[in-house]
């Protein structure tokens, strides 16, 4: 049953039309093989009972019929064969098949004889037995349906044949058309699905289905609006933040210039710790909107071959782990793919931070090959992530423990910016916890 749903309405429509279509035509053909079996059965009682009648009148005008038996009347022809039976006795015929009756004259059939009728006569207690021959070559002999064949007769078959067919064709022909409409519907969602925000449906569809096209349009609009809202909103506030952001570092700076007290220095030393915090959210925020716009940005349009090893090192490098912390990289130095670096860059310096940030000794970065997909893995030693958590960490600003301290915690937009930079890479990443109870984010995408 599950299999059955599974199958597309319109797959059924069509197999049902098929169905219809084919059970009628059937049934059209079985009505007209009975109709001149029946005409063929009842042209041939309607000449035998010319012989009967025949064998009947010699019998009558007989002047000795009193001392005689009809049964001693034949009727000989090229065509006909007559015999006598005891009305006791039955058709010794083993090939002989019953094929229907005509007022009490049982009609039969066999491959030597075309019809053979059967006349049951009480009054002198014997069956008359009339066979036609089959004269006609074996090789020329059509199908009975054929036999007798009439134009006329055919008509009203061959045209309730055409009106099948023609409703048939009736019901397929709008229900393809609107099959048609429904692909360009789901064409139109999975488009704007996929990010192209300005594709919208066609309106000029078939009721009811124009209305859910101007149902998705202006849900299209609605959602597009907002995005663009969003997408302003992200943009503009990182802008508006860091012009007092640098004002206030720059009253820090003047300030620590004629400052002696120990416990001011530090003080000062907090705020440029917090303005450094708030540049770097600022710069996450950024990217993350730029990673989820709708837009064309050209440092996000261009693809190049990276070598793996190298760019893992390089950015490394760049964060400037903890001498404390041992990293283990298992990378084939010969894999390479061609895709954005700026991606690239932001998925594993979001995963390699987040690393460092909870590994207590180490940090694993591996790679390998799988069935043409490379399978990148970067783990920790840490303390790990609660399976129900699993999916949230990838949220904005998700905390898994609310009582942690930001410096613990991050900023909270680092694993979402690694989620979304492997969206645009066409890759899926997930997490898990490993042997050594720390996190494994686990990326796979395909080298084109």
């Amino acid at each position: 049953m599950d299999k059955l749903f599974s199958v597309s309405l319109f797959t059924r429509l069509y197999i049902s039309i098929a169905f219809a279509v084919v059970v009628s035509a059937s049934f059209t053909f079985i009505v007209i093989d009975n109709y001149f079996i029946q005409n063929d059965i009842e042209e041939f009682v309607k000449h035998t009972d010319t012989v009967y009648e025949d064998i009947l009148y010699h019998f009558e005008s007989s002047p000795n019929k009193q001392s005689q038996s009809i049964t001693r009347y034949q009727y000989k022809s090229e065509e006909i064969e007559t015999l006598w039976l005891s009305i006791s006795d039955n058709l010794e015929c083993t090939q002989c098949e019953y094929i229907g009756s005509v007022h009490s004259i049982e009609v039969y059939t066999s491959d030597i004889y075309e019809f053979i009728a059967v006349y049951t006569l009480e009054k002198w207690q014997a069956k008359l037995v009339i066979k036609l021959i089959d004269t006609e070559p074996e090789e020329d002999r059509q199908p009975k349906i054929l036999a007798n064949y009439d134009l006329d007769d055919l008509a009203p078959f061959i045209l309730l044949f055409i009106v099948l067919i023609s409703i048939g064709f009736t019901i397929y022909w709008p229900i393809r058309t609107i099959q048609k409409q429904i692909n360009q519907l789901i064409e139109t969602q999975i488009d704007f699905g996929t990010g192209n925000m300005a594709v919208r449906s066609n309106q000029k569809l078939t009721k009811p289905l124009n209305k859910l096209a101007d149902s998705f349009n202006i849900m299209a609009d609605s959602i597009n609006n907002t995005v663009n809202e969003n997408q302003i909103f992200a943009q503009a506030v990182p802008h508006e933040v860091r012009t007092p952001l640098s004002r206030i570092q720059l009253a820090a700076g003047l300030l620590r210039q004629n400052c002696d007290n120990d416990f001011q220095k530090e003080l000062l030393h907090n705020i440029d710790t917090y303005i450094d915090d708030i540049d770097e959210l600022i710069s996450q925020i950024v990217s993350f909107s730029k990673l989820n716009s709708t837009g064309n940005d050209k440092d996000y349009d261009y693809y190049q071959t990276i070598n793996f090893l190298a760019f893992i090192n390089s950015r490394i490098r760049a964060l400037k782990p903890n001498n404390n912390l041992k990293f283990e990289l298992k990378v084939d130095d010969s894999l390479e793919i061609t895709t954005n670096p700026v991606y690239l860059r932001l998925l594993i310096d979001n995963l390699i931070k987040n690393a460092m940030t909870y590994a207590q000794s180490e940090v694993i970065v591996s790679l390998k090959m799988n069935n043409n997909q490379i399978v990148f893995f970067v783990e920790d030693d840490g303390p790990g992530i609660p399976n129900q958590d699993f999916n949230t960490i990838f949220i904005p600003f998700s905390r898994l423990d609310k009582s942690r301290s930001r410096k613990t915690g991050g900023l909270g937009l680092g694993l979402s910016i690694s989620k979304a930079a492997c969206k645009k890479m066409n890759c899926d990443i997930s997490v898990k916890n490993n042997h050594m109870g720390g996190a494994k984010f686990t990326c796979v995408f395909i080298n084109k």
